[in-house]
């Protein structure tokens, strides 16, 4: 009787442990894919003052659309417009492909891939959100001069001094954000790592 009622407790308390290691990997998993998003949750909060500075703009072009003249200013000021509404969309939507990664679901290997696949998408993207910046500096500049009733050519040092020293602004900031960005991803990276099984070891 002695025998039986100790493999019953036996029993019962491998349950247990089954139970708590199973509660402990459950909350390690959450901590793990919380600290996952946080991290990148720093690129996505500047995205969201990215594309609320495109609509105001894309709001204000539009509002004064009206005091824009020529079929070319107003080619130019519709092009502006679809930029301004375009570059958040690509942002976001590389921020959300490489945050919505469900890096428990997959093994350790399967995760790092997806990750790598996602960070090259992301930096491309991002790439491709520079060039498109430049392009809408170059469309933006006479459309807003327009709206203002002038042209370029009435702004003295413009096209000598003012257009280059901005083209170099935004490829320095360009080139700034992207640097932080590949830091925030890095850190995720390093996250993952420290979920390899081997590592442990």
């Amino acid at each position: 009787m002695e025998l039986e009622e100790m493999e019953r407790a036996w029993g019962d308390l491998s349950k247990r442990i089954e139970k708590q290691e199973q509660r402990i990997d459950s909350a390690v998993n959450t901590m793990i894919q919380q600290n996952y998003r946080s991290r990148l949750d720093k690129i996505r909060y500047a995205e969201f003052i990215g594309t609320f500075i495109c609509y105001a703009g894309a709001a204000y072009v539009s509002v004064n659309l009206t005091k824009i003249e020529g079929v070319m200013m107003q080619l130019a000021a519709a092009l502006s417009i679809m930029l301004l509404l375009l570059l958040p969309v690509i942002s976001l939507q590389s921020v959300r492909a490489i945050k919505s990664a469900d890096i428990l679901s997959k093994t350790y290997l399967e995760a790092i891939q997806d990750f790598a696949k996602q960070k090259i998408k992301f930096q491309q993207l991002q790439k491709i959100n520079v060039c498109l910046a430049l392009v809408l500096m170059l469309l933006a500049f006479p459309v807003l001069a327009a709206i203002q009733g002038k042209s370029l050519t009435q702004l003295p040092y413009f096209l000598t001094l003012i257009f280059p020293l901005l083209v170099v602004f935004v490829l320095v900031f360009a080139f700034w954000v992207l640097r932080h960005y590949n830091k925030v991803l890095q850190e995720a990276e390093r996250m993952l790592d420290e979920t390899n099984p081997a590592s442990s070891f």
